[in-house]
């Protein structure tokens, strides 16, 4: 009887971790997670940003500028948001996304794995779209100051 009620009790912490685990999605990409970059870089709105309008995107390239550089799009009359130009399966700094040929001002390419990135909507900027990747583009935050734009990673 002793042995019975060890068992049961067992049994009963068991199956809810054997339930979890059913549950538990494995992340089946193998592609390595991107790596944290710090940087703090102010880009002034007229010149690094050239008045972009409401809807836009625009490459920077610079120093320091996260991984592979970035891409700053004008969500609304005062908000930016800013994705690194590295892909996202890649993540390293010779894989750089570029305009596609095939769907400019649409999507963004991968040349090295050929991931492609939507690049149209505030909904969708920067989510991917096909390729082996199974993430986004890495996403940096922004504060808007006058005429300037911050980008910055902590």
């Amino acid at each position: 009887m002793n042995q019975l009620v060890s068992a049961s009790k067992i049994r009963f912490f068991l199956i809810p971790i054997f339930i979890t685990l059913l549950f538990i999605k494995c992340d089946d990409d193998d592609s390595p997670p991107f790596p944290y970059i710090y940087f703090n870089v102010t880009l002034s709105i007229s010149n690094d940003l050239l008045n972009m309008n409401i809807g836009e995107y625009v490459f920077v390239d610079g120093y320091n500028y996260g991984l592979g550089g970035l891409i700053i799009y004008r969500k609304d009359f005062s908000e930016y948001l800013a994705f690194d130009r590295a892909c996202a399966h890649e993540a390293n700094n010779s894989c750089i996304v570029e305009d596609d040929p095939d769907f400019s001002g649409l999507m963004v390419k991968c040349p090295c794995c050929g991931s492609k990135y939507w690049v149209i909507n505030t909904e969708d900027f920067g989510s991917i779209y096909t390729g082996p990747s199974r993430k986004g583009l890495m996403q940096y935050k922004t504060y808007l100051s006058l005429n300037t734009l911050i980008v910055y990673n902590n």
